[in-house]
């Protein structure tokens, strides 16, 4: 069945809702017989259909929602390593303003190297600025300033603190992209799984609708009856469609014309 407007209009969730509801009508109608192998045969095409379109609808609203929550964590995490760097940069910056004292000059070289450009680095992405930040970490940790740092009392603690925040930043930024791919896996397999609902209900319908021969009424209402959550949604889709439309034309209608200017 080429894609039709209606059926363009319906989500994979309703599609998956009348791939059930049409296998369960025939279902239905097998158990009351006769056999009709053609007709029967759609059963087990409409069931897998149907399980790979709930699959695929649970597992992007799955993802979503681990997406969400992985974005919280990143937002917290970054949220930390700003704070303590900001901590370390004030401190070390306060030092160094020093009008005297025996590790002013060396607190301004440390100063210097780990924040040549201030605090900007926080306002780039979260790779690049925890790639900065471990940077900053490695000239903390450098033997040759662990008597400076002494020397002006400087909380060695808020070193560790600022490593351990970044090492949670990185896992959550990681986490947060793994979700995004898996949100997205589920989008293309979910394209898939409705190509194959567009083949299969469309051959369903197109044999339904073959079965009864001109003046077999009874043979055609059970076509309907068939048919019905699929043409249903389809009509219904349609109404909503016409009905949006319409509103659109009543509120362009209603919007003031611009005055011709007069010249």
């Amino acid at each position: 069945m080429a894609s039709h407007p209606s059926t363009a209009k319906l989500s994979r969730a309703e599609k998956a809702a009348i791939c059930r509801k049409l296998h369960d009508n025939l279902v239905a109608r097998a158990q009351m017989g006769p056999a009709e192998p053609a007709l029967d045969a759609f059963i087990p095409q409409l069931d897998a259909t149907a399980t790979r379109l709930d699959a695929h609808v649970a597992g992007k609203h799955a993802a979503s929602a681990a997406r969400a929550a992985h974005a919280d964590r990143v937002e917290k995490a970054d949220d930390e390593v700003d704070t303590v760097a900001c901590h370390i940069e004030s401190y070390l910056g306060n030092e160094s303003r020093r009008r005297q004292g025996p590790h002013v000059a060396a607190v301004r070289a440390i100063h210097a190297a780990a924040f040549p450009a201030g605090r900007a680095f926080l306002d780039a992405r979260v790779p690049e600025e925890n790639a900065e930040i471990r940077r900053i970490l490695a000239i903390l940790r450098a033997p040759e300033h662990a008597a400076t740092l002494a020397g002006i009392s400087f909380p060695m603690e808020w070193i560790d603190r600022l490593e351990f925040a970044v090492g949670e930043s990185d896992l959550a930024y990681a986490e947060r992209a793994s979700a995004r791919g898996t949100a997205g896996h589920h989008v293309n397999l979910g394209k898939d799984a409705e190509a194959d609902w567009l083949d299969v209900v469309g051959r369903l319908r197109k044999y339904v609708e073959s079965r009864a021969s001109a003046g077999e009424v009874e043979r055609s209402l059970e076509g309907r009856t068939l048919l019905a959550p699929l043409t249903d949604a389809m009509a219904h889709a349609k109404a909503v469609a016409a009905t949006r439309a319409t509103r659109r034309s009543k509120k362009k209608a209603e919007e003031p014309t611009a005055e011709m200017p007069v010249g």
